[in-house]
């Protein structure tokens, strides 16, 4: 079919170079006034005549190569027509027969110059005959003797046969070389896919980078672990599409260099460094980097090779790991302290209760105690988080309605000292009957403190919404907390379940951190997106089964 394709292209050529030829060659001679004006007007027309037919006909015919032969075939009728009525062997017209033979080699090779060359030679051959032997009244008489018409005709034959050969020996080699360039073209687009297949399939993100440090490639992988694509990131710097500046140190300890390699590495050994940054989305993204000199096969510096792996999952495992065995390690020590602490507490608390009873104070006094007493309160509320915190967790699961506990909580929750009217609290309950196995008490803490911070994360009011939903896993549920409050700085959002970090006046630092120990202890999970002024958005996933996840 290709090769069909490109006999029909040569022909179209032919078609168009027999016209330009014809015309400017026969149209010169009529300019010129050299004779024969009537024959060059009867060839151009018969020309002009069939290549409209072989235009109309060259999409209609089945075999091309035939129709190539019936072409050459006719142009050499012609040449030979053009060259009994110009003189027969007196005629200028005889060099014609030669690019009949060089346009046969061009489009059927060997074989079609070959047999080009032998009609050519049949025809002037048996026309020189019948011009010496005066078989055609009408043709001009030879006046060459048989040894000058067996020397022209035998100088003609090998001519065109000389050309012939070379013509057709030539398009031979175009065409085994035409042939070997398709083949390696074939060959390199094979070798090209299957690399970048291996690129493209490879779990690791790979970009390179130019001399420059410009983006060039930017693997499959590489997008799903940032969220951008190619387009996105081509020609970017890797700080500038990866979104982290020079000079940018993280604020974990996972990055071991404080400014990321952006120098060619061309002279140096490959370097690995972690860094954090985020994602398309905004989530948060520790990447693990190895850069490599990226050089041609001569050695020569192209740019750099950067190979990375997403480390955040990682990482994390290593924040929980470190946190626990932080926990652990103060929670004995701590828990025992707290114990010590809340007795004496509770005996201050209880006797000044009874002296603000029973002793007549002035209202200056009688305030200054209540204020002493509520701070009495507070400090036993910290001391009793603490313990919570601190101390193994002893769970009793049993089946409940997680929307009842959710409704109880909410009930309870609008009338603390935190709730206010200007709150508007919205819910969204998936089903009405959503039955999953905690501990009751745990779980209702974990709501209580989520509520009580959308609150204090609201003081000019707003508006709260629960959700709830099933795990996209089919077991468990998902229930989403969201408030359009104040909102958390994206440095603090990795710290929030950190035992006392707050950013509060008189927070304890423990409501959250005590939240996340409960919801892993039931083994699910806890997550929060949050921009500053747009409020914030913890997500609480908990399985049907405690041991499930």
């Amino acid at each position: 079919m290709q090769e069909m394709e490109k006999i029909s292209t040569k022909l179209k050529w032919l078609m168009g170079a027999r016209v330009l030829m014809v015309t400017a060659l026969l149209g010169t001679s009529i300019l010129l006034r050299l004779g024969y004006r009537d024959v060059f007007y009867l060839l151009i027309t018969l020309i002009y005549i069939l290549t409209i037919l072989y235009s109309l006909l060259i999409n209609r015919v089945s075999n091309l190569i035939l129709f190539s032969y019936l072409q050459i075939s006719l142009d050499i009728l012609l040449e030979t027509f053009l060259v009994y009525l110009t003189g027969g062997i007196d005629s200028p017209y005889t060099p014609l027969y030669i690019i009949s033979i060089i346009s046969a080699s061009i489009i059927l090779f060997r074989n079609g110059s070959n047999a080009a060359a032998s009609l050519s030679a049949i025809m002037y051959g048996g026309l020189v005959d019948i011009q010496y032997y005066k078989m055609i009244p009408s043709m001009p008489t030879s006046s060459y003797s048989a040894r000058e018409t067996l020397y022209f005709l035998f100088i003609y034959t090998i001519a065109f046969f000389t050309v012939a050969f070379l013509s057709g020996d030539l398009a031979e080699k175009v065409k085994q070389t035409g042939k070997e360039l398709i083949s390696k073209e074939t060959d390199l687009t094979s070798l090209q896919a299957f690399n970048e297949n291996i690129l493209q399939s490879i779990s690791s993100g790979l970009l390179t980078t130019d001399l420059q440090g410009r983006i060039t490639s930017f693997n499959r992988a590489a997008g799903e672990i940032t969220g951008f694509s190619f387009e996105e990131v081509h020609g970017k710097c890797v700080e500038e599409a990866l979104g982290w500046k020079t000079g940018y140190r993280a604020p974990t300890p996972y990055t071991l260099h404080p400014t990321p390699y952006t120098l060619h590495p061309s002279n140096t050994p490959s370097r690995r460094f972690d860094i954090e940054t985020s994602r398309k989305d905004g989530s948060r993204l520790i990447l693990g980097f190895t850069i490599s000199p990226f050089k041609d096969k001569n050695g020569e510096d192209k740019g750099s090779i950067w190979v990375f792996q997403d480390l955040t999952r990682t990482k994390e495992m290593e924040e929980e790991m470190s946190r626990r065995e932080r926990l652990a390690t103060i929670g004995e020590l701590a828990a025992g302290i707290a114990h010590e602490i809340r007795n004496p507490l509770a005996s201050i608390s209880g006797s000044m209760q009874v002296l603000n009873r029973d002793l007549d104070m002035k209202d200056e006094d009688r305030h200054l105690m209540e204020v002493a007493l509520k701070e009495t309160e507070r400090l036993n509320s910290i001391v009793t988080e603490f313990l919570i915190f601190a101390r193994p967790i002893q769970l009793n699961p049993k089946p409940c309605n997680i929307i009842e506990l959710l409704a109880e909580t909410i009930s309870l929750a609008k009338k603390s000292r935190d709730y206010r009217d200007d709150i508007e609290i919205l819910t969204d309950f998936h089903d009405e009957n959503m039955y999953i196995t905690i501990d009751q008490d745990k779980i209702k803490q974990v709501f209580w403190n989520l509520l009580i911070n959308a609150f204090q994360a609201m003081p000019g009011g707003g508006r709260f919404r629960i959700e709830t939903r099933g795990r996209s896993s089919g077991e468990g549920i998902e229930i989403v907390f969201e408030d359009n409050g104040e909102g958390i700085k994206k440095e603090d959002i990795g710290k929030i379940f950190n035992p006392f970090f707050t950013t509060k006046c008189s927070g304890s630092g423990l409501g959250l951190a005590v939240v996340q120990k409960i919801v892993k202890e039931h083994n699910g999970d806890i997550g929060v997106k949050s921009a500053v002024g747009m409020g914030s958005l913890f997500t609480v996933n908990l399985p049907s089964v405690m041991g499930k996840t």
